[in-house]
């Protein structure tokens, strides 16, 4: 038995074995957040038209108003989903999956405070949750899976 017995499948003339090269990142995690993304962005902009209906006298955009609120709060809960696959297999950044938790709980306390009818509160977080679902709208469509 030669030197190398502990490895017996290693002969001292073989060369050394290539590691098998990496696997690529999964990109379809990427296109399903880039997606959900837009769609939330759309309805919180669809919640902004409504509202601003609503307040110049359409009595009727108050419903809509209510119905997109609830499946915005439903839509919203796909996005850590997302950001969970995004990271895995996906391999991206964790902290999406923070995000997309913080601002489901954002919109769902949202939706609470506007059948409150606390519309002192309701506006400012309104405007928050349009500027978070634009800025993780933006980041989706900029980062890049890694080669």
């Amino acid at each position: 038995m030669p030197d190398n017995a502990p490895f017996p499948h290693v002969t001292a003339d073989a060369a050394p074995a290539m590691a098998p090269p990496a696997r690529r990142p999964a990109h379809w995690p990427i296109v399903l957040l880039r997606a959900l993304a837009v769609l939330v962005l759309l309805q919180v902009f669809l919640q902004a038209v409504l509202a601003g209906g609503f307040i110049t006298g359409k009595v009727t955009f108050l419903g809509l108003h209510s119905a997109n609120g609830v499946f915005l709060v439903l839509s919203s809960m796909a996005l850590p989903v997302a950001a969970v696959l995004l990271v895995r297999p996906g391999r991206g950044p964790w902290w999406p999956i923070v995000f997309g938790v913080v601002l489901w709980l954002l919109i769902g306390v949202q939706v609470g405070i506007g059948f409150a009818r606390l519309v002192g509160l309701h506006i400012p977080i309104g405007m928050a949750i349009m500027a978070l679902s634009a800025g993780l709208t933006w980041w989706a469509f900029a980062y890049r899976t890694k080669r």
